[in-house]
């Protein structure tokens, strides 16, 4: 999922507004519900992903049934963070429900 995730960013007064933008088909072939746990869960592993150090806050997610697509909104702080040490991304965002059966 995380490779069919587009993101847009908006730098505004020393924090970027984020915008994910997931396709429903991929959204739902990991997740059963839109909620703010996922968005949140999403958005760190998208963070840890793409070795990106901002810190999230303001969370939203909303789930667009006209586009098909499932967007996910936050603020993200970069004054005054420390660098992090890469992270390991869980199989569960790497690959779908649809992967596991073709194993």
């Amino acid at each position: 999922m995380l490779n069919s995730i587009r993101d847009k960013r908006i730098q505004r007064d020393g924090l970027y507004e984020l915008t994910l933008q997931i396709p429903e088909d991929e959204y739902f072939s990991v997740y059963d519900t839109v909620t703010i746990e996922s968005a949140q869960d999403i958005l760190q592993q998208f963070l840890d992903y793409h070795q990106d150090d901002g810190r999230p806050d303001e969370v939203d997610i909303n789930y667009n049934k006209n586009g098909h697509v499932v967007n996910i909104t936050a603020n993200l702080h970069y004054i005054g963070n420390e660098h992090t040490e890469p992270r390991h991304t869980p199989n569960r965002l790497t690959a779908s429900r649809r992967d596991e059966g073709t194993k």
